[in-house]
């Protein structure tokens, strides 16, 4: 009987037991789904917040941007207000401007149509302007003329001097470009009879050095020839010398003699050889 009573209470005791393994699964359970549960609440609220936060960055954002391009365009009115303002400001400084000179012409033209001289003088002052005026007009027509001829010689003055000039740049340049070769000619001679050896040979280059040399004397003649003529053509296209002017009548101060000074002729520099005899 003891036994019996053992057995069942052990058998009640597992069954207790069991029951409360079951219970303890149970709520091992229900924690664990109440755990995913508020896991996925809290990504839920996270997600939220994240997105709220994106939402108003971007809201944020936008009125950033909308604020700088109502700023923009709110300076480009004002500067176009200012260059409208501007632009009234000059077109109505000129207009005032135009109305002042045209006020002034009218105050000169009615200054100008108002009598100056008494009636009774006017017919006197153009008999007498008249006669002035004619005289004006024969010494100017004869001054006119004077000037026409005086400037027909000069033009053919400078003509005859400028070709006479060209005449002797080209003499000039045609015996410096035949001095050249000659020179160059020369130095060759010069260099073959330092190098040869045979007496005939160097016997034929002495005769051609003489000639050479020769004519390098006749082209120095002629280029000093020329030189002279262009000298004396530019002192004075008469051939004669400038004149000393003449003391005033009654004055003790003697007159400055007028001195011509030679220049060098300078073959080298400008565009004319001739320039600034």
């Amino acid at each position: 009987m003891n036994s019996e009573n053992s057995a069942l209470m052990a058998l009640s005791e597992l069954k207790n037991l069991e029951a409360d393994r079951v219970a303890q699964v149970h709520e091992d359970h229900q924690a664990e789904i109440e755990a995913k549960r508020l896991a996925q609440e809290a990504a839920e609220r996270q997600a939220r917040e994240i997105a709220e936060r994106q939402a108003r960055e971007e809201a944020e954002r936008l009125a950033a941007e909308q604020a700088a391009r109502e700023a923009r365009e709110r300076e480009e009115r004002i500067r176009v207000a200012e260059a409208e303002a501007r632009s009234r400001a000059e077109q109505e400084a000129r207009l005032a401007e135009e109305q002042m000179r045209i006020d002034a012409q009218m105050k000169l033209a009615e200054q100008k149509s108002k009598p100056k001289w008494p009636l009774f003088v006017v017919p006197l002052l153009v008999l007498g302007l008249g006669g002035l005026g004619f005289m004006y007009y024969s010494g100017q027509k004869q001054a006119e003329e004077e000037a026409a001829v005086a400037a027909a010689e000069r033009a053919k003055i400078e003509k005859q001097a400028a070709e006479d000039r060209a005449a002797f740049q080209a003499t000039l340049e045609r015996l410096e470009q035949e001095r050249k070769k000659q020179d160059a000619k020369l130095a060759g001679i010069n260099k073959q009879l330092s190098e040869t050896k045979s007496d005939a040979e160097r016997a034929k280059l002495l005769a051609e050095k003489q000639a050479l040399e020769a004519k390098i004397a006749a082209t120095e003649e002629e280029q000093e020839t020329t030189k002279k003529k262009t000298t004396g053509k530019k002192k004075n296209r008469n051939g004669s010398k400038p004149k000393a002017s003449k003391p005033a009548a009654g004055s003790d101060d003697p007159a400055p003699v007028t001195k011509v000074r030679k220049k060098k002729i300078n073959l080298g520099s400008g565009d004319d050889p001739l320039d600034g005899l």
